[in-house]
């Protein structure tokens, strides 16, 4: 991870070099966000599935590890969260975050970020995988010891590139993650999470 932090500086140093209307500033969570709380359950009330079955959903715990996977259920209809989301737990592997591509199932303490989207214009895989390393980044300070309470979560500030007072530079965040190795495979993600 510190590699890709490092890379990202470096990176982050040629966009502020090659874009005149991009300037990086610290933002908070709570003004780039909408910060809610998923649609939980415990996980022995979810009915075991296996990873290969089409019609499961990852059910996330509060894990550092497996992009937050701890295991496959059967779908709740109920309990399903959207996909497309950052998530960010609260404890457990303190302020582990991911992306989720795929809607999934979750257990508690698990916060969804939901971008604001006169600030953060377009929003894909990219543009989240740019906000998900400054995000942990910007969390790596809070363990078991001082946790990450939702209005702590809200004030921490992140350092994006800006085009003005108000909007994120989009733009600037995908050339930055799309001038890393391998990023053209992030274009491979699939719709669905199995394909048959």
């Amino acid at each position: 991870m510190s590699t890709f932090l490092i890379y990202t500086k470096t990176t982050t140093n040629k966009m502020t070099q090659s874009s005149s209307n991009s300037s990086f500033e610290y933002r908070s969570i709570g003004s780039l966000f909408d910060v809610k709380a998923t649609i939980q359950g415990d996980k022995i009330t979810f009915e075991k599935a296996s990873l290969f079955n089409l019609e499961a959903l990852p059910f996330l715990g509060r894990s550092g590890l497996n992009n937050g996977v701890v295991d496959y259920v059967k779908a709740d209809l109920s309990k399903i969260n959207p996909g497309k989301v950052i998530t960010v737990a609260l404890d457990g592997s303190t302020g582990a975050t991911f992306y989720q591509h795929h809607p999934f199932c979750s257990g508690q303490n698990i916060w969804i970020l939901i971008p604001k989207t006169d600030i953060i214009s377009v929003f894909d895989q990219y543009v989240a995988i740019y906000l998900v390393a400054s995000i942990r980044k910007a969390v790596a300070s809070y363990s078991y010891n001082l946790s990450l309470t939702k209005t702590r979560l809200l004030k921490v500030d992140i350092l994006v590139p800006v085009i003005n007072e108000i909007e994120v530079d989009v733009q600037a965040m995908r050339d930055c993650v799309t001038s890393l190795r391998n990023a053209e495979l992030i274009d491979h993600i699939p719709e669905d999470r199995l394909v048959d």
